[in-house]
């Protein structure tokens, strides 16, 4: 578990406030939105990392083929994601309905679990960074190159972290709550690991880690191969991706 106060600080606190408001407003459906251009500097590495599907418009809707994994068992599941934020969930409930988000409205979410769901793969990747960001949410890079101080873990072999903190209203949940995560990218290669937040609407707070896993590279595109929730330290579901393949945006009534 990395928690900031375990973690060296090696690089200066960038604020990056609202530098790329002007461009999220009312272009939440175009190709340049889908490429995530106009984005700060600062993060060019992590969107480079994800490969050509943000360079070039065609591979905007992206399908993950694989298992859902919980505490009663393992079921088939698929996962429907479009640029910049739309969601189609199948095999998270069990029977056939799914759940659901066309950028503006979810639909079959009907419990917490199901707004946990919907979060994890709309607000907690990668992509949901730089689509908030996008929007004008509070941005800001907390530092490059962290990792557990010396004292603590004088072996430490893992990654170094590039830290990004975010506050941002959860676009899917209809009160629309504002979180602050912090994304945790791989230093090395720009692909995120782990993104992490406390969650207060239960009657005790919650330490919630979206932990991504398993990348992979497809005609020249960066997926992660397998997706967990952990909630104070306990796991609660994954998605182990058994295939992916992705094509051109469809209009949001897909989604619904």
């Amino acid at each position: 578990m990395f928690l900031c106060r375990y973690l060296k600080h090696t690089a200066i606190t960038v604020m990056l406030g609202l530098a790329c408001a002007d461009a999220a407003i009312g272009q939440s459906t175009t190709s340049r939105d889908s490429l995530f251009v106009s984005m700060p500097s600062v993060v060019m590495p992590q969107i480079a990392a994800l490969g050509e599907r943000v360079r070039r418009p065609g591979k905007e809707k992206i399908i993950f083929v694989g298992q859902y994994v919980d505490s009663s068992g393992t079921r088939p599941a698929q996962v429907t994601y479009q640029v910049p934020g739309l969601v189609r969930l199948d095999g998270f409930k069990p029977g056939s309905a799914s759940i659901t988000f066309d950028g503006e409205r979810s639909y079959g979410s009907a419990s917490a679990i199901d707004d946990a769901f919907l979060e994890t793969f709309i607000m907690d990747t990668a992509e949901g960074m730089f689509a908030s960001t996008k929007r004008g949410a509070g941005f800001r890079l907390l530092g490059l190159q962290f990792q557990p101080h010396p004292k603590n873990f004088p072996n430490y072999a893992g990654p170094r972290y590039d830290i990004y903190e975010l506050v941002s209203p959860v676009r899917s949940r209809q009160d629309q709550l504002v979180r602050l995560k912090r994304y945790y990218f791989d230093s090395s290669t720009g692909l995120l690991l782990r993104t992490r937040y406390r969650d207060r609407t239960t009657s005790r707070s919650i330490t919630v880690e979206t932990r991504f896993s398993g990348w992979r590279t497809i005609d020249g595109s960066a997926y992660p191969g397998r997706v967990d929730r952990y909630e104070n330290g306990q796991p609660i579901f994954s998605f182990v991706v058994t295939n992916i393949s992705a094509g051109p945006r469809v209009e949001p009534a897909g989604f619904r």
